[in-house]
């Protein structure tokens, strides 16, 4: 078992943004001449943001958002956990955090906003796929824009 301090130590190190996932995503979209922000006031502070779209897009590490158990083959996030010191600690900062990401969905829903969100395994496995998803998101709002239409979710 570790000592607090190092713990400490190494979470601190942590990104909470400017991943090397999230740059990935940043440069392919940029690359496809697609613009947008990555400072923004909604709920959740989404990674990027394409506002005249209303699109929210969020990438997700597999730890912090519940994704790695699948990754492994475990049969359930419970499953996963119950091998892991500490694992009532952790079962509860994973489940918590899925439950945030919900709320900011709804969130971001009712204020008409669509939200897309990416694993990074995902990402690191097909960048092609994900930037495809999020660039037809884009451009097919910009042009039901034009004809006078708004769509609402993703």
């Amino acid at each position: 078992m570790r000592d607090p301090a190092t713990t400490s130590r190494i979470m601190s190190a942590i990104r909470s943004r400017d991943t090397g996932p999230e740059l990935l995503l940043r440069r392919e979209l940029h690359r496809r001449g697609l613009r947008y922000r990555l400072r923004s006031s909604l709920p959740g502070r989404p990674d990027l943001v394409f506002p005249r779209a209303r699109l929210a897009v969020f990438v997700d590490g597999d730890y912090w958002h519940g994704n790695t158990w699948r990754l492994r083959d475990a049969p359930s996030l419970d499953a996963y956990f119950a091998s892991i010191a500490n694992a009532d600690f952790w079962r509860t900062k994973i489940t918590t955090n899925i439950a945030r990401d919900q709320r900011v969905n709804d969130q971001l829903h009712e204020n008409g906003w669509r939200v897309v969100r990416l694993w990074e395994s995902d990402l690191r496995k097909n960048l092609e796929e994900s930037a495809d998803m999020i660039e037809r998101a884009v451009r097919d709002e910009a042009q039901s824009d034009r004809r006078g239409h708004s769509r609402r979710s993703v």
